[in-house]
């Protein structure tokens, strides 16, 4: 299903090609990356949580209700420039997968974040796991779509989040409208727009709020070829201190502690990714 959609039979090519570039994360140097790489990739570190989640996901797949839209990104070649479309295609097409959720839930966890800031809610799936891994922070997400985050908003209540404040407008609006605030987000989840002028737009927008110990995850960086020459853009640039690229989704570090300038390619379990 994932590399349906992206779109591109290529993609499992690039996949493949992946793995055999990539190291297990144990080739770390950095005692720091080892750590979180550890813990977020174990299955051990679960939660009860994520069955009501995932179980909110079924109810999304399985609805029939259709809606129009209004979509400021590029967020399924399945789905782009369609007027109106059904609750379960956006469920099924652009609804970050569970691996993925479960990594984003231990990266919450183990950084403890005060903020975390979510740019592309679509059905609220992902957000769900970020503020149960972190239920102390408060979590800012945003969703361009009013239906779409109608039904995002209805899964934070069914699942009772209370940390967590959608935002109904465009990421540049957002951007715009909080430009004079002290927005100092910890953990950004850029999952919005698959373009990489988007890409470096946002990033360049939002790079004054963030901190030397801030973590950003660009998800699908092999969604395209222009979104992959974003992803290689945004880890040549001199603020990135390393980078770790896990085929499904980037990691960017600003720590000062990285003495050496490194971008990764490290390979997740694929027990992990299976189930």
């Amino acid at each position: 299903m994932y590399f349906a959609s992206m779109g591109s039979v290529s993609t499992g090519v690039q996949f493949f090609n992946h793995l055999f570039r990539s190291k297990r994360w144990s080739a770390f140097h950095s005692p720091f990356l080892f750590d979180l790489f550890t813990y977020c990739c174990d299955e051990r570190n679960g939660s009860t949580t994520f069955k009501q989640i995932e179980k909110q996901r079924k109810a999304l797949i399985a609805s029939e209700e259709m809606i129009s839209r209004k979509d400021f990104g590029a967020g399924s070649v399945l789905l782009d420039n369609a007027a109106t479309a059904s609750i379960s295609a956006i469920a099924k097409n652009a609804l970050s997968m569970p691996f993925q959720c479960r990594f984003l839930f231990r990266l919450a966890a183990f950084m403890k974040p005060g903020h975390i800031l979510e740019f592309g809610t679509s059905l609220g799936i992902s957000t769900s796991y970020l503020s149960s891994g972190a239920p102390d922070a408060l979590i800012h997400t945003v969703e361009g779509d009013p239906e779409v985050a109608k039904r995002a908003a209805i899964v934070f209540n069914e699942l009772g989040l209370k940390n967590i404040e959608l935002y109904t407008t465009s990421f540049d609006q957002y951007i715009s409208k909080t430009a004079s605030g002290k927005e100092t987000p910890d953990l950004l989840f850029l999952d919005g727009h698959h373009t990489a002028s988007a890409l470096l737009t946002y990033f360049t927008s939002l790079k004054e709020r963030l901190h030397p110990n801030t973590i950003i995850v660009v998800d699908d960086i092999h969604w395209s070829t222009d979104m992959n020459s974003g992803w290689k853009k945004l880890i040549a640039l001199p603020e990135v201190t390393q980078s770790v690229n896990c085929f499904h989704f980037g990691l960017l570090f600003f720590r000062p502690d990285f003495l050496n300038k490194e971008n990764h390619e490290i390979y997740l379990p694929l027990r992990m990714m299976v189930k």
